[in-house]
């Protein structure tokens, strides 16, 4: 298998529909989807509304959504399409809205994740989120099934693990 050149741009609301149709590809059943074409504009065209898209071979393969506000940030959404997970897509997406917080002058990010998605615990760990909160049955799946959602928080005023 021959590497591929991965790059990062900020997305604009010109990207809504792809990242609708990323989302679409990235987040399947059982989770509802509930983010929208217009939900991608809406955030991005926001005050304090950013976001990353990763590109391989002129294919997008993953996104980031945040949002920052005075010193604080929030992690809205991340995927990474199925054929390109599990090759370090999200570090990289990570790594890049931690350093876009801290130079905005955010002190605290946070985000959240379904409890059961081991494999977004493990990185977020990995990358100093610490568990902040839980709320009980937040996430809905289509055949009714729940999960809770887990609350991280990660302080940018402190040096970065290693």
């Amino acid at each position: 298998m021959t590497a591929h050149a991965v790059t990062a741009r900020p997305l604009t609301v010109f990207d809504a529909a792809m990242l609708a149709e990323m989302y679409a590809a990235t987040f399947i059943a059982p989770w509802d989807q509930t983010w929208s074409e217009n939900s991608f504009a809406e955030v991005l065209a926001m005050p304090g509304g950013r976001g990353w898209l990763l590109v391989a071979d002129g294919a997008p393969i993953g996104f980031l959504l945040a949002r920052f506000t005075l010193d604080e940030g929030e992690i809205l959404l991340t995927g990474i399409m199925p054929d390109a997970q599990r090759r370090g897509h999200g570090r990289r997406l990570m790594e890049i809205v931690i350093v876009s917080a801290r130079d905005a002058g955010v002190v605290r990010l946070f985000l959240e994740h379904a409890a059961g998605n081991d494999a977004a615990a493990q990185l977020y760990g990995r990358l100093g989120f610490v568990e902040v909160g839980r709320r009980a049955a937040y996430y809905r799946g289509a055949a009714g099934q729940r999960a809770d959602a887990i609350a991280r928080a990660l302080s940018l005023d402190e040096k970065p693990p290693v």
